[in-house]
């Protein structure tokens, strides 16, 4: 977030106003500016962070504003510069993911702080204020939003939904033994010359492979919808590939449930449930969390 008071972006410009002496001695280089983690309701005592900042030097800390706490560490500008990040996301993108776990992880503690879960909004890799005055008026100037926002996360917990096909050949056996259109065909071509099953055996491969892909995106939107059902919300997300699950196996749903603290046990038994289900058909169903909300809090710029 920048001084311009975009929510979601990094700093773009320099609010222009005159320093005295003394203020510029203070800035002399390195800068140092805040990198905001997120928002969340205050809590009225200070809080204690075992994790590092994001520059692995400073800790966190919180900084209140009309009821409403922000979690920051201070870094220094000339390494966390919205230039240099873009440097570093296109060259260096060992540093990005490290810098994004770190990011992730001061998110986590925040939401966990106190042995509780925590409501609260996390804020894009890269929210930067050159200024603490900066930081403030952000968090004024959008107060209403951040604190509506944070009232409709209370007491819910986001959780993550993910399943992969674990036995390719073992989900297209079970399409083939109950699936209509596969039959038939298997049929027809039993009842024709040698030569001509021959080549109608190319047909029924692009049949078999039409009606698995079906009954695949079949079972993953009941999947989703049936676990949507414990939900107080729930959004796809991206399938993510084999170099970033780590998995062998296809994802092949990938999703996010906003759930009510008094349902997650329900949840949980459901999630269960279903995977008991589908593994006979060759695939698998995981659940995690609670994690922060990255998928439910919606900020207008």
């Amino acid at each position: 977030m920048g001084e311009d008071g975009n929510l979601m972006g990094f700093e773009r410009k320099r609010d222009g106003k005159h320093r005295d002496t003394e203020v510029k001695r203070k800035r002399v280089s390195p800068l140092e500016g805040f990198y905001l983690y997120c928002v969340r309701k205050s809590r009225g005592a200070s809080s204690l962070f075992l994790t590092k900042g994001i520059d692995e030097k400073g800790g966190v800390f919180t900084r209140t504003y009309q009821g409403l706490e922000a979690v920051v560490s201070k870094v220094s500008l000339e390494e966390f510069d919205s230039e240099t990040i873009h440097i570093k996301a296109q060259n260096d993108l060992q540093w990005i993911k490290e810098k994004a776990v770190l990011h992730e992880t001061v998110i986590e503690e925040a939401m966990r702080n106190g042995g509780e879960i925590l409501s609260l909004i996390p804020m894009k890799f890269g929210t930067i204020f050159k200024e603490e005055k900066a930081l403030q008026e952000t968090l004024n100037k959008h107060h209403e939003q951040f604190k509506d926002t944070l009232e409709k996360l209370e007491g819910k917990q986001e959780w993550g939904v993910k399943a992969y096909l674990t036995d390719q050949n073992k989900f297209e056996q079970a399409v083939k033994e109950n699936n209509a259109a596969i039959q038939e065909k298997e049929r027809e071509i039993a009842g024709l010359p040698e030569g001509m099953a021959f080549f109608m055996e190319e047909e029924l491969k692009e049949v078999i492979s039409s009606e698995v892909n079906k009954e695949l995106h079949h079972v993953v939107e009941g999947l989703y919808e049936s676990l949507s059902r414990q939900a107080e919300a729930s959004v796809h997300n991206n399938i993510l590939g084999r170099e970033l699950t780590g998995k062998r196996e296809p994802m092949i749903l990938n999703a996010a449930c906003l759930v009510a603290e008094e349902k997650i046990e329900e949840f949980k038994e459901a999630a269960q449930r279903l995977n008991q289900e589908i593994q006979e058909k060759g695939i698998y169903l995981e659940f995690s969390g609670p994690w922060p909300a990255y998928h439910f809090p919606t900020l207008e710029k």
